[in-house]
């Protein structure tokens, strides 16, 4: 029987905060280490990841290139899908495309309101399954000889019940990152709740003890957009929140740091040497059995992550 370790895909995601060439040399970098995957947020006014990913493709030859996760209020869902289509061209089929809601830090700087989310996500990849296969819908007519690639794998990136099973129902795949331990078993039930898609299971990921401290407070970003029931579970109050991660953009982490405190980081970070995250993502992949596990950061030395990274899988395999 095949066991975990050779059946299981290994990925990390990246805030593309740092220099786009230091982005491309991180990639290179993770397919020579072995990594099977590396996604880029899209994120507001940072590196733009699908010029990234296109110039990657050409410098790699295995890695699977993604784009975690795309809205569909900064582009038109055909711009989206072409994008990414151009990328699977290039680098021979091995681009996935993220969709999911987005969030303020991608949707705040443009100041656009996230209307009717759920509509808007399932619209869109209507679109972009349309524009993959060269067929008509609402919101789409393929001109004679469009460019296609029907092969083009989407995935939902949300931490919502309503997203988790829309992708059951509709795509090919679920990206799951930022999600607490503490409710990640009921966010991948309902991702498999009507047939089971691709999983990759992804957590915050920092190494080192100075590196915990400066990330905690910047970990509230992400809890103000989480849904309700990621908050219940960590026993925090939205409004509270809310307002903590408002003062926290303004340049103030005081309200912050005081709500990350260390029972809810634990929750939402692995947190360590390559060793010790290694031997709890061994457990996560026991545990969750997922088809890929990842690591996420917002660094600006990707290719010392990467290194880490590696280390830290190799820990893991050890372990499976």
């Amino acid at each position: 029987m095949t066991s975990t370790a050779d059946t299981l895909r290994r990925g990390v995601w990246i805030f593309p905060s740092a220099p786009a060439t230091a982005l491309v040399d991180a990639i290179v970098a993770a397919e020579e280490t072995g990594i099977d995957e590396f996604w880029l947020g899209d994120e507001g006014p940072a590196r733009d990841p699908f010029v990234t990913l296109a110039a990657a493709a050409q410098a790699t030859s295995r890695i699977t290139l993604g784009i975690a996760v795309t809205n569909p209020y900064l582009r038109h869902p055909m711009t989206t899908a072409v994008e990414a289509m151009t990328i699977d061209e290039i680098s021979g089929g091995r681009a996935i495309l993220g969709l999911g809601p987005g969030g303020h830090i991608a949707l705040g700087p443009a100041q656009v309101d996230r209307v009717r989310p759920l509509a808007a996500v399932r619209d869109a990849l209507r679109i972009i399954r349309a524009v993959t296969r060269g067929e008509a819908t609402q919101g789409y007519a393929p001109p004679p000889g469009a460019f296609t690639r029907p092969n083009l794998e989407v995935h939902i990136g949300s931490r919502s019940r309503r997203f988790q099973e829309l992708a059951s129902r509709e795509a090919d795949g679920v990206f799951l990152g930022g999600i607490p331990l503490s409710v990640l078993d009921r966010t991948i039930g309902w991702a498999h709740s009507v047939r089971r898609v691709r999983l990759g299971v992804y957590s915050t990921g920092v190494f080192g003890a100075g590196n915990v401290e400066d990330l905690r407070p910047r970990m509230i970003m992400p809890l103000a957009d989480s849904p309700d029931h990621t908050l219940e579970a960590l026993r925090l109050d939205r409004a509270s929140v809310r307002a903590a991660a408002d003062r926290f953009a303004a340049g103030d982490p005081t309200a912050a740091t005081r709500i990350i405190g260390d029972e809810v980081l634990n929750d939402l970070v692995i947190a360590g040497t390559p060793e010790t995250i290694g031997v709890e993502l061994a457990r996560r992949a026991r545990r969750f059995t997922p088809d890929t596990i990842g690591l996420t950061f917002t660094t600006g030395d990707p290719i010392s992550v990467v290194e880490r990274s590696a280390a830290a899988f190799a820990a893991m395999d050890r372990r499976l």
